[in-house]
């Protein structure tokens, strides 16, 4: 299993690993460190990227035994290792995710419509709802989304035993088993997720719906 620091910190840029496995995957290399920040492509959420030591990450997979492999270009490090993450991507995701968060709360508290998956890009993020929504539907919920932004409400990250989630409002129940990590938007939205937020509603930026 690797550590994933990402979890408790997302601000988290920096941080020192052990290498415990070097495999070759598709003709690339492959590096497993003890611990990362890494975000690994998962949950519509895409990779980081960034370096250990001085060779680049160009992709990140969480594999089925728990464990995340980096995948490198250039000398493949066997030792212990300093990783940095590419921050510029990284906050991006943090703002998309925490965005696509805020949306999906006021589509599911205005009309009832719940969101069924999402997918966040270079840009911009994709959201999937149940059911077609009217230009006025949409109009009422991007006001009501960009006013969560404006009131800058603190995200805050707590975890839970699945048994015990049943207690908490969740705007999706999880089907996951043991230990959930629960991000919670003050007054908006409780979700377990697995992904990288900001800590505030103000660091999101505006949210600007360009098509449906």
């Amino acid at each position: 299993m690797t550590e994933r620091l990402y979890y408790g910190d997302s601000y988290l840029t920096e941080f020192d690993a052990e290498v415990v496995d070097v495999r070759e995957i598709g003709g690339r290399q492959g590096v497993v460190l003890d611990r990362t920040a890494f975000y690994p492509t998962s949950g519509g959420q895409p990779f980081d990227t960034g370096v250990l030591g001085a060779t680049r990450v160009v992709d990140v997979v969480d594999e089925d035994a728990g464990t995340i492999l980096h995948l490198v270009e250039g000398q493949v490090p066997r030792e212990r290792v300093t990783g940095r993450i590419d921050w510029a991507r990284r906050f991006e995701h943090m703002q998309q995710h925490t965005g696509q968060h805020v949306l999906s709360a006021a589509f599911d508290r205005l009309y009832d419509v719940r969101t069924v998956s999402f997918h966040l890009g270079a840009v911009s993020a994709t959201i999937d709802l149940a059911r077609e929504v009217s230009a006025a539907e949409m109009a009422q919920v991007e006001d009501a989304a960009n006013k969560i932004v404006w009131e800058d409400r603190p995200v805050t990250i707590r975890f839970v035993e699945a048994d015990n989630a049943a207690s908490l409002p969740l705007r999706k129940e999880s089907g996951r088993t043991g230990t959930l990590r629960i991000v919670d938007i003050d007054g908006v939205d409780v979700s377990a997720c697995g992904g990288t937020h900001v800590a505030r509603t103000g660091a999101v930026g505006v949210i600007a719906v360009s098509s449906w």
